[in-house]
């Protein structure tokens, strides 16, 4: 047994490895900038977390959901790592204070990229060694990445700042043009690069064509009544979130809720916890969800419409069958759908008349802080992607409305240009992982029966229909009690 082994024995109580754990762990160990692409489910939390214990100082995590923060901080704690803690809004005044004053006792620390943009935070990170400098969901760092994050992009400079520690930047899918930008973003001249499959094998591919949304919402509350779960429900909205959700429950045995966006953050996480605690079947959601869940025995999930990119529906399916067991993954398409998804990109397109009026409050706002920017456009009712970008521009240099509208323009049409290849790819007749893998530029090699590949390789969804009666469902017994660990609300500062 290596040493390395010996130490994933110690810390984590597992023999072996994933996948691509052991290589990208070992060029951490050697302080090698790395970017790492591992599929959904590839143990990616691993591969910071053990180089933690092994080397000297702060492991100092990037991460771009709160909900996936507290769940990984839960998971180390629950581990019984106490030098552990999440710096976002969750935590309050006090408890932001204690974690600042006592950074040098921690080994892990999450935080988002806007958290980091803090004068004072970044001064307090400056006075402790950060041996590791790790950005999880790395694609948000790409401007054409499916979910970018405009505080991403200033990672380099922060990096910079705090002594220019190694990098370890993770992601789940990318394409070459992303990758190319992590790299730009983040300056890394000699980055080792670990690129694994996206292809989850595991998961069985299906495209049902449907007439319309009626149509759409009868199969799938057949599907979620028949297959086994727990399951997933993408929608392409906050309002059709809510309406499968009522639907569902009432048409079918299995316990759902829904989850977006809009919702309370303690709304989200109380219901995110629910789902993970088996105390519900079925999430219908956008794709606000997803990315802070630690459930391993997914079984399905549907699409009530297609994504827009490619990347976020491997994303998305991703989910499911992490625990290696077969799973399934389900989009419905009618016509219509493409226009759809064109008319919710084509929102972050904006007027003359409405980018004079964003221009106007951000030179009368006498100030650069984003955070600041952002709540007084927002409360003039521009939606908040759209205040994120307009800001970012500004600040780039962006500064009169015609700069404005040809990035913003630039921007809508790529989007576009994504959709259009995803919704061409869906089109294929040909095996549809073939295709997806090609679109990240891999080829395909069955490693399966192929008549569970995909459905235009045949299928059969009988194998993953529920079998017997539904597994009892576990309960806690104060949910009181649940919150109040769920937001750290016990300490933010024990140690011992």
């Amino acid at each position: 047994m290596t040493e390395l082994h010996k130490a994933l024995y110690r810390n984590f109580g597992l023999h072996s490895f994933k996948k691509g754990q052991e290589e990208i762990i070992t060029s951490v160990l050697q302080k090698k900038d790395t970017i790492a692409m591992l599929p959904t489910g590839g143990g990616k939390s691993l591969c910071y977390q053990l180089p933690g214990y092994i080397m000297d100082g702060l492991v100092l995590i990037i991460s771009p959901l709160l909900s996936l923060m507290e769940d990984q901080v839960q998971q180390l704690k629950a581990k019984g790592e106490k030098r552990v803690a999440a710096l976002n809004s969750m935590l309050n005044s006090d408890e932001r204070h204690f974690v600042l004053s006592n950074i040098s006792r921690y080994k892990f620390l999450y935080m988002s990229p806007e958290a980091l943009s803090s004068p004072y935070v970044l001064n307090r990170l400056k006075n402790v060694p950060v041996s590791l400098f790790v950005i999880d969901e790395a694609h948000c760092i790409s401007e054409w990445g499916h979910d970018f994050r405009p505080d991403y992009s200033k990672l380099g400079p922060f990096r910079q700042a705090l002594g220019k520690p190694p990098v370890l930047a993770l992601t789940a899918t990318a394409t070459k043009e992303t990758l190319r930008d992590v790299t730009d973003v983040l300056g890394l001249e000699h980055a080792v690069r670990h690129l694994y499959s996206v292809n989850r094998p595991n998961i069985l591919l299906a495209i049902e064509h449907v007439a319309d949304n009626a149509e759409k919402i009868s199969r799938v509350t057949e599907l979620a009544e028949k297959l086994e779960g727990p399951g997933i429900v993408y929608c392409p909205t906050r309002k059709w979130a809510e309406e499968l959700a009522a639907e569902l429950n009432e048409k079918t045995g299995k316990r759902t809720d829904y989850y977006h966006g809009g919702m309370d953050t303690g709304d989200r996480i109380l219901i995110q916890q629910q789902f993970i605690h088996n105390q519900l079947d079925c999430i219908c959601c956008t794709n606000a969800f997803g990315m802070g869940v630690d459930k391993s025995d997914i079984r399905f999930v549907i699409h009530f419409y297609p994504p827009q990119t490619a990347e976020a529906f491997m994303q998305e399916i991703g989910r499911a069958g992490r625990d290696g067991s077969p799973s399934v993954s389900i989009l419905l398409r009618a016509p219509g759908d493409t226009e759809l998804q064109q008319q919710i990109i084509q929102t972050e397109s904006l007027s003359d008349y409405d980018l004079e009026g964003i221009l106007a409050v951000i030179r009368d706002a006498g100030t650069s802080d984003e955070r600041k920017l952002r709540d007084v456009l927002i409360s003039k009712g521009v939606q908040e992607t759209q205040a994120r970008t307009a800001i970012h521009l500004y600040l780039q240099g962006k500064t009169n409305k015609e700069q404005l509208q040809e990035e913003l323009t630039c921007r809508v049409e790529k989007k576009l240009h994504k959709m259009n290849r995803f919704s061409a790819l869906l089109e294929r007749k040909e095996c549809i992982r073939e295709a997806l893998l090609a679109y990240f530029d891999e080829s395909y090699e069955p490693e399966g029966p192929t008549g569970q590949c995909c459905s235009s390789c045949g299928m059969d969804l009988t194998p993953y229909e529920q079998k017997g009666e539904r597994k009892n469902m576990e309960r806690f017994e104060d949910w009181k009690l649940e919150l109040d660990r769920i937001f750290g609300l016990e300490s933010a500062g024990e140690f011992s």
